[in-house]
């Protein structure tokens, strides 16, 4: 009896100083981790000064070549901050260091989190010398590299890989319509002509998606394009409703005929909403027989749309809504609640 003790105080005092030696090691990581994050803090501090020197003109990029490294975290830092030659004076200077070429390299590297760090860098630097590189990663067996790719092909802003962004909509391992619309809204307005393209001829998400970033854009020469879109009643829901949601940011007047055919005859109520809020936004007097003839469906929340487009067009439409917030109608509580919403401090009360 008196020996059980014995190892159980060993094994104990053991665990206890394996416990002590473990929490020992932690706060070293830990202290050593503050003191390395202060340390490049500090260099940072200094080498900026250095960076601005060199986009003034009295440093050259050669003279930074045996610069530390983490002036390479001051260049990235400051490099989405710029335009114009003051960037390409950054870029180049990270050619002039490697970091692009080791980035490139690390593109085919078999860690994830290094492909996808080699992506986002490519693409904070604007690099187009790999973009074959970046498309190819679109396709990668990892979720979150294949949307490194996509944003790094938007910042660095090759339009040549439009198509490629929207194949991957419907590709084996597709990206989400969010990570590709942003990218191609990075690319800006040298990506429209392939948008306007893609409307036609894409899959229905690219034809979707490239008909949203359009109305985004305000293009007006894609007007007729989205116009066709709408009527073809052939084409999937899911583009009649992004084109006539696109229509309305566009304020295209030229659309109103088709878009109070689809606000009245539409048989999707989805779509016949968003020919309703285009209408409101083009704001044309012509276009509220249809929408009070939209008022009368038997979705409220058509009825409802039709009423604040009505609301938006003043003052002949608001004048309109205002007979019908009398009548005996479905369309008077639709009325109602539109006028309400636009003059709060007078509700109007319904005729009974």
């Amino acid at each position: 009896m008196t020996l059980l003790p014995g190892p159980v105080v060993l094994t104990s005092t053991a665990v206890t100083g394996l416990v002590v030696l473990l929490l020992l090691s932690v706060g070293g990581v830990h202290v050593a981790r503050r003191r390395r994050e202060r340390r490049n803090a500090a260099r940072r501090a200094e080498l900026t000064p250095l960076v601005y020197t060199l986009l003034d003109g009295t440093e050259t990029v050669q003279s930074l070549a045996d610069a530390p490294a983490v002036l390479d975290d001051v260049v990235l830092h400051l490099l989405p901050q710029l335009r114009g030659n003051d960037r390409q004076v950054l870029r180049d200077v990270l050619v002039a260091r490697g970091v692009v070429d080791r980035a490139a390299a690390d593109l085919s590297a078999r860690a994830p989190w290094r492909r996808g760090r080699a992506a986002m860098l490519l693409g904070a630097t604007g690099s187009t010398r790999h973009t074959h590189d970046l498309v190819t990663l679109l396709e990668d067996r990892s979720p979150d590299v294949r949307s490194a790719a996509a944003r790094a092909i938007g910042k660095a802003g090759d339009v040549g890989a439009v198509p490629h962004l929207l194949a991957s909509l419907t590709s084996a391992r597709h990206l989400p319509s969010g990570i590709v619309g942003m990218a191609l809204l990075d690319l800006g307005t040298p990506a429209l002509p392939a948008l306007r393209t893609a409307l036609e001829t894409g899959s229905a998400r690219a034809r979707a998606l490239s008909a949203g970033l359009l109305g985004l854009h305000g293009d007006v020469p894609a007007t007729p394009a989205l116009t066709a879109a709408l009527e073809d009643d052939a084409s999937p829901a899911e583009v009649r409703r992004a084109a006539a949601a696109a229509l309305g940011r566009i304020g295209a007047p030229q659309a109103g005929t088709a878009l109070s055919r689809v606000a009245v005859l539409g048989g999707d109520p989805a779509l016949r909403q968003a020919a309703a809020e285009a209408l409101g936004r083009i704001g044309d007097p012509d276009c509220i027989p249809a929408l009070v003839a939209g008022m009368a469906a038997a979705d409220l929340r058509v009825r409802t749309t039709c009423a604040d487009a009505l609301a938006a067009i003043t003052p002949e439409g608001r004048d309109r809504l205002r007979t019908l917030a009398t009548s005996d109608g479905p369309a008077a509580g639709a009325a109602v609640a539109a006028l309400d919403a636009v003059s709060p401090f007078r509700p109007l009360a319904v005729a009974r």
